[in-house]
């Protein structure tokens, strides 16, 4: 495999300086050189597509500290709506907690002021976004809690935003929920999507993973680091598939999986990818 063809993907973007699935994550995962971020989405109450990973707002937003905020079990996503949503800082959280030492490294990407002004991106921003800038996108539908009408209501979405924004060429679609998956393809067959296998789900058989990614339609399987031994993404390209490994952060790790023929890595820290891959000699 050349270099050149092994795509790096900003984890979140790049979540290690930046507050995660915001556009400053991406705007720092641009910096350093990443060809694509990979982000998540929620449906709000209204059905609105936004970019945040967990169904609830309390990790990773000012939620729990606003003085009127809603009761506990309504600090989620899907009981809020965008207008709602769009009041919470989504960037606070990351100079208290400064979960990967950015800020007492002197790391981060962007003062204070810019990182406490993020807000949570629609997907028609985070897209929008990444028209201009050239960037692709690996979209992962998350499984929300609730009726499979959401399920099929996010993909729907999802795949209108993509053809609003023209960015289904730049496009792909991730989950861990082949129902998520298979909805999407009826809405937007020309986009590829990827399976997500965790480490649990990588224990087992090629033949049973090959059968799962076979009923999804999938381009791709992307699967744990931590679920590969010596050959089988081997096996999974010989059968026509890419394989996109998360979330890959060590460099050892990074230079075995490319030995191995990974198609992409999906990391936390980009820039330091990039340096691998542009140093790797197949």
């Amino acid at each position: 495999m050349q270099k050149h063809n092994i795509r790096i993907w900003a984890h979140r973007g790049a979540r290690s300086v930046a507050p995660e699935n915001t556009l400053a994550a991406a705007q720092a995962a641009l910096i350093q050189g990443a060809d694509g971020w990979e982000f998540d989405v929620h449906l709000t109450a209204d059905h609105e597509a936004v970019v945040i990973h967990d169904h609830g707002l309390r990790r990773t937003t000012n939620i729990a500290q606003m003085a009127e905020a809603p009761v506990r079990r309504h600090q989620v996503v899907t009981q809020l709506t965008l207008a709602q949503i769009k009041t919470l800082d989504a960037g606070s959280w990351f100079i208290r907690r400064d979960p990967f030492k950015a800020l007492a490294q002197g790391k981060a990407f962007g003062s204070e002021q810019v990182i406490t002004q993020q807000r949570i991106p629609t997907l028609v921003e985070a897209l929008t976004w990444s028209q201009v800038q050239n960037m692709f996108v690996n979209v992962e539908l998350k499984s929300t809690p609730g009726t499979e009408d959401n399920v099929e209501a996010l993909a729907q979405e999802v795949a209108s935003c993509l053809h609003k924004t023209g960015m289904s060429q730049k496009a792909l679609i991730s989950s861990f929920s082949p129902h998520s998956l298979k909805y999407f393809k009826k809405f937007c067959p020309q986009v590829p999507v990827g399976l997500l296998l965790d480490r649990k789900s990588m224990e087992q058989s090629n033949e049973v993973i090959l059968a799962m990614l076979d009923q999804v339609g999938a381009w791709a399987l992307h699967p744990a680091c931590t679920g590969l031994s010596p050959g089988r993404i081997a096996f999974f390209r010989k059968a026509g598939f890419h394989v996109n490994v998360y979330t890959v952060n060590q460099e050892q790790e990074m230079i075995w999986l490319m030995e191995e023929g990974a198609t992409a890595l999906i990391t936390d820290y980009p820039g330091q990818a990039k340096r691998v891959r542009d140093s790797f000699t197949p």
